[in-house]
Order: C-alpha cells, then sequence, then structure tokens
C-alpha cells in the first residue's frame, strides 16, 4: 500500500490500534514479564547459579556460575555473565511493544548475551578475537559470536502460535519454553565458557593498575 492508503486505514482503525497497543502494553506485557523472570529464576535455582531475575523488562535479569566471580569481589561482578536481552528490528527501530519483540516483529529478536566486568570493550574484542578455536566451537553450536562488535549471544526462538494460544490460556509455560531449552543450551556449552573465562582472567591480570587521575 501507498503512504496515503496506509494513513488512511490507520485513522478508520484507531480505536482499535490505539486499544490494541494499550492491551499489550498493560496487559500482555506484565505477562510476559512474570512468566520470563519465573522461567530464568527455576533455571537458576536447579543450575545453582548466582543472578537476579527481576519480573521487569526495565531491570536487569542476569545468570553467572558462581566459579565466574570475579575473585576477591564483594559485590555482583563476574568475569563473565549472562543476561537476557533483545535486537533491534531491521530498520533499527525498537517494536512498540515486548509483545513484538518475543514474535520476532521485523526481525527483532530477544536473546541471552554475554558480558564482562573484568575488562573493557576493547579487550573484550580482543579475546574473542584471540581465541579462534573456542569461538568457532560456541559458533558451531549455534552462539553468535563477532569479536568485530563484541557479540556474544544465543537467540530465543519463541513460537508465534504458542505464544497466542499461551495468552489464549492465561497461561505462557509452553510458549516460553524455549527460553528455559535456551539456558540449557548455555549451560551444555560450559566447557566452552569455562575456558573463554579463563582468557578473561588472564586478559584482566595483564591490565596496567590505574592510580587515578
Amino acid at each position: 500500500m501507498t503512504d496515503p492508503v496506509v494513513g488512511a486505514v490507520i485513522v478508520q482503525h484507531i480505536d482499535e490500534l490505539e486499544a490494541a497497543l494499550r492491551y499489550a502494553r498493560r496487559s500482555l506485557t506484565p505477562m510476559l514479564e512474570k512468566a520470563t523472570a519465573a522461567i530464568i529464576d527455576e533455571r537458576r535455582k536447579i543450575y545453582g547459579w548466582e543472578g537476579e531475575a527481576p519480573t521487569d523488562f526495565d531491570d536487569m535479569l542476569w545468570l553467572a556460575p558462581a566459579e565466574w566471580r570475579m575473585a576477591g569481589d564483594a559485590d555482583d561482578e563476574f568475569d563473565l555473565y549472562l543476561s537476557f536481552a533483545t535486537t533491534d528490528c531491521i530498520d533499527g527501530e525498537e517494536p512498540d511493544t515486548w509483545v513484538g519483540h518475543f514474535c520476532g516483529f521485523a526481525g527483532a529478536t530477544i536473546r541471552f548475551e554475554f558480558a564482562t566486568d573484568a575488562i573493557g570493550q576493547r579487550d573484550w574484542k580482543a579475546v574473542l578475537r584471540a581465541q579462534t578455536k573456542l569461538a568457532e566451537g560456541l559458533v558451531d553450536q549455534g552462539f553468535l559470536c563477532d569479536p568485530k562488535t563484541g557479540e556474544l549471544a544465543l537467540r530465543i526462538p519463541v513460537d508465534r502460535e504458542a505464544l497466542a494460544i499461551g495468552f489464549e490460556d492465561n497461561d505462557l509455560e509452553a510458549a516460553l519454553a524455549p527460553v528455559a531449552k535456551t539456558l540449557d543450551r548455555i549451560r551444555a556449552a560450559r566447557a566452552l565458557l569455562d575456558e573463554l573465562v579463563t582468557a578473561i582472567r588472564k586478559k584482566s591480570s595483564f591490565r596496567p593498575v590505574s592510580n587515578g587521575g
């Protein structure tokens, strides 16, 4: 459709569109937040990992084995940790709703991303570049790994039809099962990730100590 036609259709259906957006934000998003947090926290307890799973997507949902904690750290800082995250649409914009993220609207995704508190972004990219075989092993297991951008992540594939049924039944457990399965895949790759932690620790041990100023 041409832009003028699209504009006319929007005006004609503005009541339905506004009502749908409000419902998605005020009703569907809280359901997604609670269900996602519950699944992540359940897996965290099963694995015996550290982490937080708040029922608000504006807060960080993160996980990490206790063994990845930075040496001598008194706070929640880790040599490697994963967090629940999203990617934008292919045009660089965010979906207007969290339902859009979960349904993959215009290329948007939900995923688990990896990061470190031990070294800066430049050193993080250098570690990924240096660990060629390790990176290849993670890619072979379905991870996204790009040393140029520092990306290390695993996408969570949610089926749109299953999610629709979940909302209809007021039960998202089955629809969001891929969240748990993705975490299981990450746990299954623990040996490779432990190697990455070792590489990060070696890199961090050679960082110059700042005296301030």
